[in-house]
């Protein structure tokens, strides 16, 4: 299969441009824009990781197989989701607090603790480890922003992390119990 990348970001040609990338504006939030900047880098580097798991678990349930199929491919159909709904929550925190996402290809690989798999197949349980090696990434950064947001004073991006934390170790138990023993069995343990 051939690769054509092409241009990978355009520039309007037309349009004001209302805030130039990386930088913090001044919000209603009353946070010191100093703290603000703080905070839109951390929360950046949250919505890059969960922008990269949730697109390893919808490749993943894209292309399950196995006996456990169903059962797994509900649960990765439900956490992908999570995981969206977590990564647009973080993209409106960073818009409170006056700055603008990552939102390119390149901004976003710069930040992202959780790395890409590979564009191949792999089986399932490898593909589930990698989810679970995403999701310590993306938890260890969010609970060490919940304490930079604690620190900074500002309680209500300490509540929201905390909301999407709780969800993400959850999901994260949920993987470790499919990785569990013998509940899936590698592709050449069964030929």
């Amino acid at each position: 299969m051939s690769t054509n990348y092409g241009r990978l970001v355009r520039e309007p040609d037309a349009g004001e441009r209302r805030q130039e990338w990386g930088t913090v504006v001044e919000t209603d939030l009353r946070i010191d824009r100093a703290d603000a900047e703080k905070l839109v880098d951390a929360l950046a580097v949250d919505f890059a990781g969960s922008f990269n798991l949730f697109y390893l678990l919808r490749k993943h349930y894209w292309t399950v197989e196995g006996s456990e199929r169903g059962e797994v491919a509900e649960f990765l159909r439900d956490a992908y989701r999570r995981t969206r709904r977590i990564n647009d929550a973080i993209a409106v925190r960073i818009v409170e607090l006056g700055g603008i996402p990552p939102n390119t290809p390149p901004t976003i690989q710069e930040r992202a603790p959780v790395h890409l798999e590979a564009e191949d197949l792999y089986d399932l349980r490898a593909s589930l480890e990698g989810d679970l090696d995403g999701y310590a990434a993306l938890v260890a950064s969010v609970r060490e922003h919940v304490g930079l947001a604690a620190d900074l004073g500002d309680q209500d991006t300490v509540e929201r992390l905390r909301d999407h934390l709780e969800t993400l170790e959850d999901d994260a138990h949920s993987v470790e119990e499919f990785l569990a023993g013998d509940t899936l069995v590698r592709r050449t343990e069964v030929e």
